[in-house]
């Protein structure tokens, strides 16, 4: 059922709370070269229990490798699958501002709780264009935006007053997914505007956990999903010692597996050994696993 604009219209209008939990981005699953629907479905069945929702359509999604209508059908699946208790996090970023649109459209009609949006990427941005993007995505977006502060991705580093300034041009932006590894700008960050913050790279995730995200979008949960979840009830529940317990042993395979910029064939091969997939392929220009490397990662799971 297509969503008319007047209703999508009508959706942009309105917020939903706040999201907090864990929401890991989910690969997307490829056989001989088709998104592989079935294997997705098996993932997200993987998660039941651990997560408070999921991240659609980032960069362990392959997203820019995906055409539209493909990253369309993933959000549509994951939607239809997706445990109603689970909230749907979409990522609508493109360089094309219609096909952001589309897929905040899509997102809309699959009542997603929160679409994620980063800077635009190839140019060389600057603040007066960073408002006016971000500004015209706010005049159309079908739900609350999760600002995605990723230097390495977009080539773009935001300072705390270009933050302030992004979110003063789109009011719409409740949530910033931090991946940005400068240990003291949450803070900073808290002290100027009013919103949920959440860690976005695993390397930082404990310290992010003690400057008090609010959440986390981080990839260990895809490999972890019960460990890391019980880490995080214990931070929420103040007991620190036990959840660094947790940590550390999460942290030898962030360190040895997760460092480098290989993690969605990472991530796609331990979840092929552990059957969770039919195939760890990934899209070019990714590349799969080396035997060494592979071999590392084996050696680092627990």
């Amino acid at each position: 059922m297509t969503t008319s604009s007047a209703s999508i219209e009508s959706l942009s209008q309105q917020s939903k709370p706040r999201l907090a939990g864990i929401f890991p981005p989910v690969p997307t699953p490829f056989q001989d070269g088709r998104l592989d629907l079935d294997s997705l479905r098996r993932m997200l069945d993987g998660l039941v229990g651990s997560v408070d929702g999921v991240t659609v359509g980032g960069s362990l999604a392959e997203a820019a490798s995906l055409s539209i209508a493909e990253r369309e059908t993933v959000i549509r699946t994951v939607a239809s699958h997706l445990d109603r208790d689970r909230a749907l996090v979409v990522s609508i970023t493109d360089n094309s501002l219609e096909q952001t649109r589309r897929l905040s459209d899509v997102a809309g009609e699959c009542d997603a709780a929160l679409l994620m949006l980063s800077c635009p990427n190839y140019f060389e941005n600057d603040r007066p264009m960073l408002e006016a993007y971000f500004g015209a995505v706010d005049d159309f977006a079908s739900a609350d935006l999760c600002l995605y502060d990723n230097p390495l991705a977009s080539n773009t580093t935001l300072s705390v007053d270009d933050i302030v300034a992004i979110q003063l041009a789109a009011r719409r932006i409740t949530h910033i997914k931090m991946s940005d590894n400068t240990l003291d700008k949450i803070t900073q960050i808290r002290s100027r505007i009013d919103a949920s913050i959440f860690c976005g790279d695993d390397a930082v995730l404990w310290h992010h956990l003690l400057t008090g995200a609010e959440g986390v979008m981080v990839s260990i949960p895809m490999v972890y999903p019960e460990k890391t979840a019980r880490m995080w009830k214990l931070v929420v529940d103040g007991d620190l010692e036990q959840a660094y317990g947790l940590y550390r042993k999460l942290s030898h395979f962030i360190h040895c597996a997760l460092s480098q910029q290989d993690y969605p064939a990472v991530i796609k091969a331990v979840l092929h050994e552990r059957g969770l997939l039919s195939s760890s392929e990934v899209r070019l220009p990714l590349l799969p696993l080396t035997r060494a490397r592979r071999d590392e990662v084996f050696s680092a799971l627990d």
